[in-house]
């Protein structure tokens, strides 16, 4: 009440995300908006949110300032960036690309933000995160063998884990990217580690919750790659090299982005991710089979989508 200045306010919970963070709007009789976050300290690593907070706003990247806490019991009162997700900018057209060239921008601010807060994006923590697709899809949704993942982890990551090194958001897609007028806003940061320079592109541009046109895509590619060399950031050469890096990292992220779709079900019986597992693992399949790696192509493609269409389908969705 203190920070607000009143203590008439109106709480509104707001839908709730992957995490065990929950998220309420507070709206005052002073016309004034924050975001209340509840983030409970046995699950939530709130000191790397604090950290990470002034560290990016240090670097100009348009995170919210943190207007009151308590570590104790992980309260946190921020700014509101409002309620319009870029999910639905991308759906129109007259804002689309104006908004995208706010994320990109954004983006040459976190690969330019050095600091000792944020650690590594080991490859023992990518091969880690593939396991989560064996073992939440294949192994729990589908009861199958993930050996052919196991053929190309090895080398997948290892190829991830020599680009270049840059500070990675890690969750940089149409939920977490807010647009309050003309402002961006980035949420959802406290994850952020040193790890490959294409890995934030790879997320906005092959996002989850929403498929872009190739013509699009190819557009913001060189859009992108122009901000990185005039910011002096690195940028792999030639630009074939650069896409297939991208393209590589999506396959690596959306694999795990559908295994965790799938623990969300198993432990948390939490469907609101389910119908997004078919779209994104077909944007898999044709991506893998454009880059070598025909063979595990036609093993997401002959074995597991047909799997877990039947799966998806028993659960009515």
């Amino acid at each position: 009440m203190r920070t607000l200045g009143t203590d008439q306010f109106t709480l509104h919970p707001l839908v709730p995300e992957a995490s065990t963070r929950r998220f309420y709007r507070v709206e005052s009789n002073l016309g004034q908006s924050r975001m209340a976050i509840h983030a409970p300290p046995s699950t939530e690593n709130n000191e790397q949110f604090v950290a990470l907070a002034q560290v990016f706003r240090q670097h100009q990247v348009p995170v919210p300032q943190i207007h009151a806490r308590n570590m104790r019991r992980g309260f946190f009162l921020v700014d509101d960036f409002g309620s319009l997700e870029f999910l639905e900018v991308y759906e129109n057209p007259t804002l689309r690309g104006s908004a995208m060239g706010l994320a990109l921008d954004a983006l040459v601010a976190i690969q330019r933000t050095q600091d000792a807060h944020v650690p590594p994006y080991t490859r023992q923590r990518l091969l880690d995160e593939l396991n989560i697709f064996e073992e939440w899809c294949c192994d729990k949704m589908l009861g199958q063998s993930a050996k052919p993942l196991g053929i190309i982890a090895e080398p997948l990551t290892t190829e991830i884990d020599r680009h270049p090194k840059v500070t990675v958001h890690r969750d940089y897609h149409s939920r977490n990217l807010l647009l309050d007028g003309e402002r961006l806003g980035i949420v959802d940061f406290q994850d952020a580690l040193i790890g490959s320079s294409v890995y934030d592109l790879a997320s906005l541009m092959y996002d989850c919750y929403f498929e872009h046109a190739h013509d699009e895509i190819e557009n913001w590619i060189d859009q992108f790659r122009l901000l990185a060399e005039r910011s002096g950031l690195p940028c792999i050469q030639p630009r074939e090299a650069f896409v297939r890096a991208m393209e590589v990292t999506a396959i690596q992220r959306m694999l795990k982005a559908v295994g965790i779709f799938c623990r969300l079900w198993f432990t948390q019986q939490k469907q609101t991710h389910l119908p997004y597992v078919l779209p994104v693992l077909s944007r898999v399949i044709k991506i893998a089979h454009r880059n070598e790696l025909s063979e595990f192509s036609s093993w997401l493609d002959s074995q597991v989508r047909p799997k877990l269409r039947a799966s998806l389908e028993r659960l009515k969705l």
